[in-house]
């Protein structure tokens, strides 16, 4: 299969060394830094497991249509990243997103109707220019967006397994990536504002309490959008937070090295939505404020 690779920061090097390590045609579309160090040295693998392979690496998006786009940049690189993909996006590419946040697959559905919405909890940082450390395993979910299953989902998931990652086809995509976002918008903020690995919050009775809190906030938006859980995000963020519990959240990761966050894309767009419905979200807005304030102390 034919793969881009749009987005190659953590997560997309991530998926891009184990499809290549596996014989797929992968090409990462990354920064130049990044490329340069790939196209010199290879793209090294440390972690959970030890490898280096040698995948196609570029600046910009190869003009030919591959079979598949896998959308992996920041939310809010969303737009401007299929805009410059648009003239390889082909009648018979697939675009997956496994970003966080909400509102990234209907970006790709302005370009085409063969959108796969996907999230994972594979764990993954960039360590340096040409390595990413595989932090942690999980489990990817994929599925035609917003509903539905397919022929193509399940050669993905196939592919995926093939390559190392534990993966399944969801016929409710849209309903994981509520639930994640949800989970988000109540791990990553906290940890965010009180520079604490997920474990602390689990361990700390005010801030477990102030994160179910959250989430039990952003599932009455949810379920008045007629969204349906295959698993209660309550359940989704205890069991993350144990399974993570060593972890600094990307958020937290991100203000540190004075970078833009995605709070806009996850508590930011459950107080879009609420006010759409005319619901109030406070403790939502409140995160969203405190981090957005965080984010101005480091520019």
């Amino acid at each position: 299969m034919k793969i881009y690779i749009l987005g190659a920061g953590s997560i997309g090097s991530l998926f891009g060394a184990l499809l290549s390590k596996i014989g797929e045609d992968v090409t990462l579309i990354g920064r130049e830094k990044h490329v340069n160090a790939i196209n010199n040295n290879g793209l090294r693998v440390v972690g959970v497991e030890e490898f280096t392979v040698y995948p196609k690496a570029v600046t910009e998006v190869p003009p030919e249509p591959p079979d598949l786009i896998i959308l992996a940049t920041k939310s809010y690189s969303t737009a401007y990243a299929l805009e410059c993909a648009k003239e390889s996006i082909g009648e018979d590419t697939w675009i997956l997103s496994i970003q966080n946040g909400l509102g990234n697959e209907d970006e790709a559905l302005k370009y085409t109707k063969n959108v796969l919405g996907g999230i994972t909890t594979n764990g993954a940082a960039l360590e340096r220019w040409g390595v990413v450390r595989w932090a942690g395993k999980g489990i990817t979910i994929i599925g035609n967006y917003p509903l539905g299953k397919g022929e193509f989902a399940e050669r993905v998931a196939v592919l995926f397994k093939k390559a190392g990652l534990e993966a399944k086809v969801s016929e409710n995509i849209v309903g994981w990536k509520w639930a994640k976002a949800i989970v988000n918008s109540a791990i990553n903020p906290i940890g965010a504002i009180m520079e604490a690995k997920n474990g602390y919050i689990l361990e700390n009775e005010h801030l477990l309490a102030l994160a179910m809190e959250v989430v039990k906030e952003g599932c009455q938006i949810a379920t008045q959008r007629g969204i349906e859980f295959e698993v209660h995000p309550m359940n989704l963020l205890l069991e993350t937070l144990e399974r993570t519990r060593d972890n600094y959240n990307s958020m937290l990761q991100d203000i540190k090295r004075g970078k833009r966050t995605e709070i806009d894309f996850i508590n930011g767009k459950i107080i879009e939505y609420g006010k759409d419905m005319g619901l109030k979200t406070p403790l939502n807005f409140a995160l969203w404020s405190l981090v957005k304030a965080k984010e101005s102390q480091t520019k």
